[in-house]
């Protein structure tokens, strides 16, 4: 039978514009839903469903418009060299003393899918001919190479800038601004056009035992510490900065998003633009678990999804079997494999600044950046970053802070959460 259409009703094209949802319903008031959420507790009050973050920063359980930041300027990331249409570099972190493994595993990692080099054995390489040992067969003219912050890699930057075909790439060689100063001075004017001479690596702050606002407050206060030492022009052209990232991912997501507010707002007191200095991304080696090192899969991946959500402009997601010892070629793989799945799967890296607007992600951006501002403007008052490690204090809090963590119960998936029997370790390199 043919279908006919009553000649009483008409087709009419309704666009979005035309929906007046709001209207509809009632206006919620933060009062009603914490009424309401209050009565379907069996145990307990409300305040039990507010947890805080070790500086003592509220978490929820609701954010709404309320807790909007005044400014919600997205943040963007940094253009860097030889993105070549990606929108963050995926590293490959370089290890070991034997260098004809590493300089495998590297090419290896450059193959699968890793668009940067970090090197982290900076210690093993005695001159310039083990430096070009490592890097044979890399097409450096198309690879950025960052030199993991650590004593010793002075020496390295002298052999790096002896070798011509280094000159013409981009080269980031992590020295320290305070412990590398002598090294940095003698260097600067005879520096190539795409090399960076320092970063400031929070990360130590973050191993050492140190809460998100002392990784950022350390962080601020080495800036501006920098700032002062060799002036704006080259703080701007040199500075690198790295962050670590752990398995709380959205917390993750905050503490970068604050480490690039801090930095912005830290060079425009000095009248200076801070958009061009970059900052790296490295999962933590703090979270990584001995026992059940499987599930270790899982916190590199939520410290992963973090830095990238975050806008780190370099990521480096650790081997998950790095509690245990050197990686395999195959912990190697599932690391650089969970960023390629982020980038090229999952596109998580189209939206320039996805965590902008989101009433939880810019809550927890502000109070981060906050408190991390309080407790810079403390070391200042103390004379800046290097009295206040001069003295002791710095350590002494991080030590307080790592104590505290360990004295909390924290449930650990596969430790004290959901715990297997009889899990045979993964291999490592012996």
């Amino acid at each position: 039978m043919e279908d006919v259409e009553p000649a009483n009703l008409t087709r009419k094209h309704v666009s979005m514009t035309d929906l007046k949802l709001k209207s509809d319903f009632a206006t919620a008031k933060r009062t009603e839903w914490q009424k309401t959420v209050t009565s379907g507790l069996k145990t307990g009050t409300f305040e039990d469903l507010i947890h805080y973050s070790e500086d003592g920063i509220a978490r929820g359980p609701l954010m709404s418009a309320t807790d909007l930041p005044p400014s919600l300027a997205p943040l963007a990331r940094t253009a860097l060299p030889k993105l070549e249409g990606r929108k963050w570099h995926i590293t490959a972190p370089v290890r070991g003393i034997d260098l004809n493994h590493a300089n495998t595993q590297l090419l290896e990692n450059l193959k699968g899918g890793a668009s940067a080099i970090r090197i982290e054995n900076g210690d093993a390489l005695k001159n310039r001919n083990d430096l070009k040992r490592l890097l044979e067969g890399v097409h450096l003219d198309l690879v950025p190479i960052q030199f993991a912050p650590k004593s010793g890699n002075a020496s390295s930057l002298t052999q790096a800038l002896s070798i011509a075909a280094l000159k013409e790439t981009s080269v980031w060689a992590g020295l320290d601004p305070i412990d590398d100063e002598a090294a940095i001075n003698a260097t600067l004017r005879q520096t190539p056009a795409g090399w960076k001479l320092m970063t400031i690596s929070a990360c130590h702050i973050h191993e050492q035992g140190g809460t998100d606002v002392q990784e950022l407050a350390g962080l601020a206060a080495h800036l501006a510490d920098a700032i002062r030492v060799y002036g704006t022009d080259t703080v701007c052209k040199h500075m690198v900065i790295e962050i670590a990232s752990d398995r709380d991912s959205h917390l993750t997501i905050a503490k970068i998003r604050a480490a690039r507010r801090l930095t912005r707002r830290i060079t425009e007191a000095f009248d200076i633009d801070g958009s061009a200095i970059p900052i790296c991304a490295v999962t933590s080696l703090r979270m990584m678990q001995t026992q059940d090192a499987w599930t270790n899969l899982l916190r590199v991946m939520s410290a992963g999804f973090g830095s990238v959500i975050g806008g780190a402009d370099m990521i480096t997601t650790r081997p998950f079997t790095d509690g245990l010892g050197e990686a395999t070629p195959f912990a190697h793989r599932i690391a650089r494999n969970m960023q390629l799945m982020m980038m090229e799967e999952s596109h998580l890296g189209q939206v320039a600044d996805a965590a902008h607007g989101s009433y939880w992600h810019e809550h927890m951006t502000e109070a981060l950046a906050q408190s991390a501002w309080r407790a810079f403007q403390m070391i200042e008052q103390k004379g800046g970053i290097r009295s206040y490690m001069d003295s002791g204090e710095f350590d002494t809090a991080l030590h307080a802070s790592q104590a505290a963590r360990a004295a909390r119960s924290e449930p650990l998936l596969g430790i004290t959460l959901h715990p297997a029997k009889n899990v045979k370790d993964p291999e490592v390199r012996t």
